[in-house]
């Protein structure tokens, strides 16, 4: 009966070592699970803060037209003001950085972001509903109502978000009687 108790005592602390070793797997396996959960959302959170910047951006824009202080005049080749077809490329990294004139500093967003959100604004031409299809059409203007034919605008706002790894661009079109 002795000798079949000594060879018991190994067994059980086999198993029981086993049986941690599986544990310890879950606890870990469940660890990284969470971890990745957790990136996840704040990449879903720091894109929807860039997404908001960039939108303030094309406010900004916009309330940069309504201003007042810009006449057609100021639109060309450079400096955040183009004219039809002079516009850079949005997706270029150079049309955002703040040390070239491409775009326009936003300021005023609410919220720490890497960079402040920026823009440029396009003019797109007189718009009408009679214009080919493809380009802006405005309506309630035209010959008939008495108003005069809008201006039309391509805005286009960039956010780089809180870490500046997020990048979000908006296009939106604008247009004014002015």
């Amino acid at each position: 009966m002795r000798a079949l108790i000594r060879h018991q005592n190994g067994a059980v602390l086999l198993t029981s070592l086993l049986i941690l070793l599986v544990l310890t797997l879950l606890a870990l396996s469940g660890m990284q699970g969470a971890q990745l959960q957790e990136r996840m959302t704040s990449a879903v959170r720091e894109g929807q803060v860039a997404l908001e910047a960039a939108e303030f951006a094309v406010r900004e824009g916009e309330q940069y037209l309504e201003d007042q202080t810009v006449t057609l005049g100021n639109f060309g080749t450079s400096g955040g003001l183009y004219t039809r077809s002079d516009a850079p490329n949005p997706m270029d990294d150079t049309t955002w950085d703040s040390n070239a004139s491409n775009s326009i500093a936003a300021s005023g967003f609410p919220g720490d972001l890497a960079e402040n959100p920026r823009f440029f604004i396009e003019y797109i031409g007189i718009t009408s509903s009679q214009e080919s299809p493809g380009d802006l059409q405005i309506t309630n203007y035209d010959d008939f109502t008495g108003g005069s034919k809008p201006l039309g605008f391509r805005i286009v706002g960039w956010s780089s978000g809180r870490s500046g790894e997020t990048r979000r661009i908006v296009e939106a079109y604008y247009g004014t009687a002015k």
